[in-house]
């Protein structure tokens, strides 16, 4: 009988076997678990941005609130809730919920079973307040007494550049330490292993929000990519403004403003303080100043109104400086034109100085269509009367000087004008002296009373009657029938003047 021998494994074969199979196995379980847990802080990482984010919009619609410290709870136009003190306020994820700002499903705590504290603290000065926060994890990333720092770097690669951790009880920090806060600032820093988001206008992120209210200090250039800023209101600043063109209702500038070309301007324009220009200022429809306008040459200024007078109804024109003290000069191209046009009276406080033109037009003389008078002495080569009065013609007031119709000179004197070659002469009577003649009748006015010719019997009414004049006569007339239809009889002609008693004799 042939006996044949079979051969298996040897135990320590299969050991061997068995071996490498469990560290393959082990091996592979290793970088599942890797694998999930770097999912896990991605999951974690994006959660927070996304917290973050939802903050720092929220800072940018309620700023108005977070700047004055005022708390929130179950208000329509302020949802809440928002509990504030003199330290800060404080929100949480149902706030943002009800704010819209996070989706409806969202449920505060993140894939590592950790839930969030959102701490807000204020800073600077009204009316500039700047609002900055901290978004902190409440649940350390910890494997037993482990902190798993690499799986929350992980996770502030996903959350982005305000992204940090705690790695001890007192300090929160970004990455490579480009920013840091203290539990001083923040209570929520309470121990190591918390994943943190920087919010607020410290953050980067926060400069990619506009406040609502119009607050926000930027933190670096608004690119509007081409497009409009529309139904805006006040534009102020601080630096240049450029534009091709420049086209508003009203606009304002705190600082210098530099036009390269025209400026042209179709409404009212406002200046608070000087406007100086190199070159002519025209104007089409006047200036019109309630102080005064001022013009200066070299050393010496004109300037019209500006008050110095009494009268409000005065307009003060001031000629100063100079060599000597200022004067006012008009001239042009025709000397004989009229410069100076005055509506109304003017008075000069010195002396008045008129000279001809130098074109040979105008000799320096005064024309004036009404009276010209002095106080005192009014001297000349010649005085030449233009009117031609009749020599016993009534005048006034005394003292004028005429002449007749051949040039001999008049004098108003006693009401009458005469020659200058002697007095007149009263005589009582009717009748001159030989080599005299009558110039005046001292008579009475004449009625016709009691069918006569008569003085007036309620009082004898005299007067100096000049001799061209004595013989006048009048009509008087008698009516009869009664009534208002009576009819005209016996109208007869009398003398105007009786009753000559003296007479006066030039």
């Amino acid at each position: 009988m042939k006996i044949t021998n079979k051969k298996g494994f040897s135990l320590l074969e299969i050991t061997l076997v068995l071996g490498v199979g469990a560290a393959m196995a082990f091996m592979k379980f290793q970088d599942m678990k890797s694998d999930q847990e770097n999912i896990m802080a991605n999951t974690v990482g994006s959660q927070m941005k996304q917290m973050g984010e939802a903050v720092n919009r929220y800072i940018s619609i309620r700023y108005d609130k977070l700047s004055t410290l005022t708390s929130s709870s179950s208000q329509s136009s302020d949802p809440g809730p928002r509990t504030c003190s003199a330290n800060g306020c404080e929100i949480t994820y149902q706030t943002l919920l009800n704010e819209g700002l996070l989706p409806v499903s969202y449920t505060g705590i993140n894939a590592q079973k950790s839930a969030y504290k959102i701490l807000l603290k204020r800073s600077g000065t009204t009316p500039n307040y700047v609002i900055n926060g901290l978004v902190i994890t409440t649940l350390p990333w910890s494997e037993g007494n482990r902190i798993r720092y690499d799986l929350l770097g992980r996770a502030m690669q996903a959350a982005g550049i305000d992204s940090g951790m705690t790695q001890s009880a007192t300090v929160a920090s970004g990455t490579a330490g480009q920013w840091t806060e203290s539990q001083s600032n923040y209570s929520g820093i309470n121990a190591a292993g918390l994943l943190a988001y920087r919010v607020g206008y410290d953050s980067s992120m926060y400069s990619v929000y506009l406040r609502r209210d119009g607050t926000l200090p930027m933190t670096g250039d608004l690119n509007m990519g081409g497009q409009s800023i529309n139904y805006a209101k006040d534009i102020t600043a601080s630096g240049d403004v450029n534009a091709t063109s420049f086209n508003g209702t009203y606009g304002r500038f705190a600082k210098n403003v530099g036009i390269s070309e025209d400026l042209t301007v179709n409404g009212f324009s406002t200046f608070g303080k000087n406007v100086s220009m190199n070159s002519q200022l025209t104007v089409k429809n006047g200036i019109n100043s309630e102080s005064y306008v001022s013009a200066r040459t070299q050393a010496s200024k004109l300037q019209i109104g500006g008050g110095g007078t009494s009268d409000p109804n005065m307009l003060l024109l001031n000629v100063s400086g100079g060599a000597g003290d200022g004067y006012l000069s008009l001239n042009g191209d025709n000397n004989s034109s009229v410069k100076l046009d005055i509506w109304g009276s003017q008075r000069v406080r010195g002396d008045l100085t008129l000279s001809g033109s130098n074109d040979g037009k105008t000799t320096g003389a005064i024309s004036a269509s009404g009276n010209i008078s002095s106080e005192k002495t009014v001297s000349g080569e010649y005085l030449q009367p233009k009117s031609i009065s009749m020599v016993g013609a009534s005048c006034s007031p005394d003292g004028l000087i005429s002449k007749d119709n051949k040039g001999a000179t008049l004098s108003c004197q006693s009401g009458v004008w005469r020659e200058n070659s002697g007095g007149l002469i009263t005589l009582d009577g009717n009748t001159c002296s030989a080599g005299s003649e009558p110039v005046l009748y001292y008579a009475s006015k004449a009625v016709f009373w009691g069918g006569q010719v008569r003085t007036n019997p309620y009082g004898d009414q005299k007067l100096w009657v000049p001799e061209y004049n004595i013989n006048e006569t009048q009509a008087h007339c008698t009516t009869s029938g009664g009534g208002e239809k009576g009819e005209k009889e016996n109208c007869r002609t009398i003398p105007k003047y009786i009753n000559i008693t003296q007479v006066k004799c030039g």
